[in-house]
């Protein structure tokens, strides 16, 4: 791959983050590792190995090392919308039994406030 300079005379950088998350979603199972994204990218083991570092300091990638080789995953920082966390302060509260509680009666005040 041949690098450009830009007008300072740095080189420009080829290869983004966005790229390296690109290549997860073309190679073929859960983990990549840094020659995939060497190949897919047309850049050096040492650019995809700095690339994954950074998504990886951004809580956006994992890594570990396997028989010699590191491979790398993606991080979901997004659960999924359905699933339940049980730390939620939801499952604190306590169960009322059927009839005693006003609620379904003041449920217009409960959610909106004293209307």
């Amino acid at each position: 791959m041949s690098r450009e300079r830009a007008e300072n005379g740095r080189y420009t950088e080829a290869v983004t983050l966005d790229d390296v998350l690109g290549v997860f979603e073309v190679v073929e199972g859960p983990v990549v590792t840094s020659g995939d994204v060497a190949e897919a990218l047309d850049c050096s083991r040492e650019t995809a190995r700095r690339k994954l570092t950074a998504l990886e300091n951004q809580n956006r990638t994992a890594s570990r090392k396997t028989a010699g080789r590191v491979v790398w995953w993606l991080v979901d920082s997004h659960p999924e919308p359905n699933e339940v966390n049980p730390d939620d302060s939801f499952w604190d509260l306590e169960p009322g039994a059927s009839g005693e509680s006003d609620v379904s009666e003041r449920i217009d005040e409960i959610l909106y406030g004293d209307a």
